[in-house]
């Protein structure tokens, strides 16, 4: 058994999977090993970290962060469902992380699920596993949906079904009609350009914090990887070069004179752009 998997491999995984899952060339004429050895290959192409995970390693791991990530989507859409449209995205993350606590345990992978959601990938697979199914693992719905979802599919008649719609809020489509009828057309159609106007703002507003999120963790990787560059030039120009043989004194030698000519022009631009100031 491996050591336990980082989070930069998890969202590593999760873009390699979104990458070849939508190659448009390829698509499904590929068998599942080839598919998974496309995926591993991905992912040790544009890794910045320390990894040896295997096609038969990031198989079962993703299968999963895909579980965890469909579930707690069905916590974050029935928080969606129970509150105004005018709270805040963030805030929704936040009551759907204590939904998926109080039934078990913490989401491990938020950062997957941010990875994720947006992608039609993930969207399809959502939906494929929201129809009606013998098996209670793939009903990732939450709440009186997920019983009347798992009596459908044991065969149940449908005459439960109309009992569980009359306790929700009037849909959109009842909405429409009920306005078309009773309030005339224009008041009809004010009332859903405001809508989409509404609509059009909350998806640019999800789309920006998504956007601010994911620019976050690629500076934190910045971040890193210039930590470790730093580390690594540290140990080059301050080694002990005595105990080491011709060839090995010429390489560092080499290292610590292009380390420094970096450096230099460096300095160089940044006393430039300070006298252009």
């Amino acid at each position: 058994r491996g050591n336990n998997y980082t989070n930069l491999e998890d969202i590593q995984l999760c873009n390699s999977w979104i990458h070849i899952s939508n190659d448009p060339i390829i698509g499904n004429q590929q068998s599942g090993k080839t598919y998974w050895e496309r995926i591993a290959n991905d992912f040790h192409m544009n890794r910045d970290f320390e990894s040896d995970r295997t096609p038969n390693s990031l198989e079962p791991r993703f299968g999963i962060i895909l579980k965890e990530c469909m579930k707690f989507q069905g916590y974050y859409e029935e928080v969606q469902r129970r509150h105004p449209s005018g709270i805040p995205y963030q805030e929704h993350i936040t009551h759907a992380r204590y939904a998926r606590k109080a039934n078990g345990k913490n989401c491990q992978f938020e950062q997957c699920w941010l990875t994720l959601r947006h992608t039609q990938k993930f969207e399809s697979t959502l939906e494929a596993n929201k129809k009606p199914t013998k098996s209670r693992e793939l009903n990732l719905s939450v709440g009186s949906e997920q019983k009347n979802d798992e009596s459908t599919a044991q065969g149940q008649e449908s005459s439960s079904i109309p009992s569980a719609k009359k306790a929700r809020p009037p849909g959109r489509k009842q909405s429409k009609e009920k306005l078309k009828k009773n309030e005339g057309d224009d008041e009809y159609k004010d009332m859903m350009q405001n809508l989409l106007v509404m609509k059009t703002k909350e998806h640019m507003m999800k789309k920006e914090r998504w956007e601010k999120d994911m620019m976050l963790e690629q500076r934190k990787l910045k971040m890193e990887e210039e930590r470790l560059q730093w580390e690594q030039e540290q140990k080059i120009m301050f080694c002990d070069v005595t105990t080491m043989d011709n060839d090995q004194r010429a390489y560092v030698k080499a290292k610590r004179a292009k380390i420094v000519k970096a450096m230099s022009a460096s300095v160089g631009e940044t006393a430039s752009d300070e006298s252009a100031v």
